[in-house]
């Protein structure tokens, strides 16, 4: 007689201070970054790939990262691609080509004035805020 194995469920709160812009540009990751250093005098730099797993197609899917660290105001930056050739991080904004996330808990005005730089970049063709995700898709970006 086998005995019936225990589940453990590890559940935790999801932390949702952070802030996603998306962007759109026809230019590659290292060229948007490259501009976005330019243009607002920081400094992106190329990361390990986010690596998810899609339980849909049960395979592991990279994408492009570049992250920035604002010493002065505690606010971390990443840029992630939202292509890869597998498939999209957000498949219901395939209008998008990248992500821009910005954690912990940042004033509107510093929101509000990076958005208005950011769609003053030539190479960038729309940037918003992406409002209202899913409790899944937030925990895509739960790192």
């Amino acid at each position: 007689m086998s005995a019936k194995k225990k589940i453990h469920k590890l559940a935790f709160d999801f932390d949702s201070d952070f802030k996603l812009i998306g962007i759109a540009s026809h230019e590659n990751d290292y060229r948007l970054s490259w501009a976005i250093n330019k243009s607002l005098d920081v400094d992106f730099v190329r990361v390990d790939d986010l690596i998810i797993n899609h339980p849909k197609h049960k395979i592991e899917t990279p994408y492009s990262m570049y992250s920035y660290f604002d010493e002065d105001n505690f606010i971390s930056y990443n840029l992630i691609s939202n292509k890869s050739e597998k498939g999209f991080l957000l498949p219901n904004m395939a209008n998008i080509d990248f992500i821009l996330k910005i954690s912990e808990e940042t004033d509107s005005d510093i929101l509000d004035n990076l958005l208005k730089k950011l769609k003053k970049i030539d190479i960038i063709i729309t940037a918003f805020f992406i409002e209202d995700l899913p409790d899944k898709v937030k925990n895509t970006f739960a790192f």
